[in-house]
């Protein structure tokens, strides 16, 4: 495998916001992913999806790119400082750092996207806004932050496939990027 991705999973963690980019990743043979959890116990998602984790957060594998999904769960997610120590420790080695939906306030809370663009899902745009006044939020459906590492943001839900097409053309190219989207019968969105 060429790039190693992790999505990071936690109790009530939005479906979608994670097997969206799974999926779409998926379509690539030189990524392998991997689902972090605090523990290799089953993890019971926002509507009911089961699923078992691949490895801890506390495994000391490389990854060059880190997916932060949303979700109602977020909320205790986003006080955790297991899971937000993992995060600020994969800003020294990962390449991309991804955020779907509500997932960016896990990032927020560590202070990454201090002057930095950031979305999120529309209902929870305002509070960004209000709770971190000093990160920049749009009403984009993918934001990039041109950093060390990159710091992307998706919007909501089904725009964690729009940001994983999104790698997937910077990693691979266009054509990668629409090949998967055709699999899916997903619209590709070009940036």
């Amino acid at each position: 495998m060429d790039h190693r991705a992790a999505i990071v999973v936690y109790p009530q963690v939005e479906e979608l916001d994670m097997i969206g980019p799974y999926e779409t990743l998926s379509h690539s043979d030189s990524i392998e992913i991997d689902l972090l959890s605090k523990s290799l116990e089953p993890v019971r998602a926002y509507n009911g999806l089961r699923f078992l984790p691949d490895k801890t957060l506390s495994d000391t594998d490389d990854y060059d790119i880190v997916i932060v999904p949303g979700g109602e769960g977020r909320k205790k997610a986003m006080r955790d400082k297991e899971i937000l120590n993992f995060l600020e420790e994969q800003v020294e080695s990962v390449s991309y750092l991804c955020s779907v939906c509500t997932g960016v306030f896990l990032l927020a809370e560590t202070g990454m996207l201090e002057g930095l663009k950031a979305t999120t899902h529309h209902s929870a745009l305002d509070e960004l806004r209000s709770s971190y006044p000093e990160i920049d939020v749009l009403e984009e459906r993918v934001v990039k932050n041109d950093t060390e590492p990159k710091i992307w943001c998706a919007a909501g839900i089904s725009s964690g496939i729009d940001i994983s097409l999104e790698l997937l053309k910077e990693l691979f190219g266009d054509a990668m990027a629409k090949k998967a989207a055709d699999r899916m019968e997903y619209e590709y969105r070009r940036s």
